[in-house]
């Protein structure tokens, strides 16, 4: 990292002037764009000028010491020329009449400041490319005079941006949920060809060139929008989730990784898919040595539909898949389950009346129980209490009054999300103190 930052500063020393300056082409009138200048070493930026306009060069030092004008072509700035014409007047250099298409410096002492002038080229047509490798990401706009072309000083050719505008859809992460007809301005490098590549719209849109470049000259802005809507090749898939959260007091907690669903079991999940257009949208359920990213695993269940609520009730990792897919692309995303083992443990005294709120009531401890049935006996042989959800207790009340302190007995049966079978007998202390 330090050899690099070194560079940095090497290439800055070579490009960047310490001293400030100012350029004016064409009286003001002309469009400025501000390229990077450690890539392209264009530290004063490319200018782009009217076709019919005369071009007007004043370059303006904070000193008056003696400065030279050169011009450079595609072969870049080292293939540089003098320019006839230019004249300096105290602190400044003007060249009227000069030539355009083509790069220029102006040197004065250690100091080089480089730029380039481009002629305008007005957009004629844009339309739809669909013949573009990676439409599956992007989308394409062929036409004619998207490109307005410049040369860095070491001769490699870029473009002006120009910007585009379309409609597509966008994730709203703090709601949850997918938003349509969002409006996107931005500019975009053209490629060399007339072409412009920008990110893949997610619905049908018209796709707009905007042309503000003229009105630096006092020529109007324009705007020219393909002829017919696009027709969205990606993917937009997301999805959100939620849990349903029934722990009872004397569920167990179960540590789960972050982003992991489940916990103990049954757990209920309830997915929702947003995918554009009339893709195909499944949910995959699996398991797979491989994990989340497994790229063929074996489905134990497909639900082609867009909300699922799903109960896991077995122990161990399972993933579910959100998948689609049309004629051209494919996405999906993927949940990681994970259901805990079974437990199960049952105290053998409690005190209900004796001190309300504190130990009143009699509950096993468990986690990830799927059948539960806990019948209590006295010691008699009386049924006094009988429940099938392990969340619940005996409050120690029988026939509408407290049962008398002693000795319960309980019997439960139960099965657990791994398929161990829980046969328990035990005693149950009821512990009261007697007025």
């Amino acid at each position: 990292m330090k050899k690099q930052i070194f560079i940095l500063s090497v290439l800055s020393l070579l490009f960047f002037p310490v001293s400030s300056a100012t350029l004016e082409i064409n009286g003001g009138r002309a469009y400025k764009y501000s390229p990077n200048e450690l890539s392209t070493g264009l530290n004063m930026g490319v200018y782009v000028v009217s076709p019919i306009d005369n071009l007007t060069i004043s370059f303006t030092s904070e000193s008056s010491g003696n400065m030279q004008m050169y011009t450079f072509t595609s072969s870049g700035a080292s293939a540089k020329l003098p320019v006839a014409g230019a004249q300096q007047t105290g602190n400044t250099i003007t060249l009227a009449g000069g030539g355009r298409d083509c790069g220029y410096v102006v040197e004065q002492g250690d100091d080089a400041y480089y730029f380039w002038v481009s002629t305008y080229i007005p957009v004629s047509y844009i339309e739809n490319d669909y013949t573009y490798s990676n439409i599956c990401m992007s989308a394409r706009i062929a036409g004619e005079g998207i490109t307005i072309p410049y040369y860095t000083i070491t001769g490699s050719m870029d473009a002006v941006p120009r910007k585009i505008r379309y409609y597509t859809w966008e994730w709203d992460e703090e709601n949850q949920i997918a938003v349509s007809d969002v409006l996107v301005e931005e500019e975009v490098v053209p490629e060399l060809d007339d072409k412009i590549v920008i990110t893949s719209p997610y619905q049908k849109t018209l796709i707009t060139l905007i042309d503000e470049i003229p009105t630096k000259w006092g020529s109007p802005a324009s705007s020219i929008t393909t002829a017919e809507e696009f027709e969205p090749r990606a993917i937009f898939l997301h999805s959100s989730v939620s849990q349903t959260d029934s722990k009872a007091d004397n569920e167990l907690e179960v540590p789960l990784e972050s982003g992991v669903l489940g916990g103990s079991a049954p757990v209920t999940v309830n997915f929702k898919a947003f995918v554009n257009e009339d893709n195909y949208v499944a949910w995959q359920i699996f398991r797979s040595e491989a994990g989340a990213d497994d790229p063929d695993p074996v489905i134990d269940a497909i639900y082609p539909v867009e909300e699922l609520s799903y109960t896991f009730k077995d122990a161990g990792t399972v993933y579910v898949r959100l998948y689609s897919e049309n004629s051209t692309c494919m996405e999906y995303e993927t949940y990681t389950v994970t259901i805990s083992e079974s437990f199960i443990d049952a105290p053998n005294a409690f005190s209900p009346g004796a001190s309300p709120g504190v130990n009143d009531e009699w509950r096993v401890a468990y986690k990830s129980i799927v059948e539960f049935r806990c019948v209590i006996f006295d010691r008699w042989g009386q049924e006094v209490c009988r429940f099938e959800d392990p969340s619940m207790g005996w409050d120690g009340y029988y026939h509408g009054k407290l049962a008398p302190p002693g000795v319960y007995f309980y019997v439960i049966q139960a099965r657990g999300s791994d398929g161990n079978e829980y046969k328990l007998k035990g005693h149950i202390n009821i512990i009261r103190g007697r007025n």
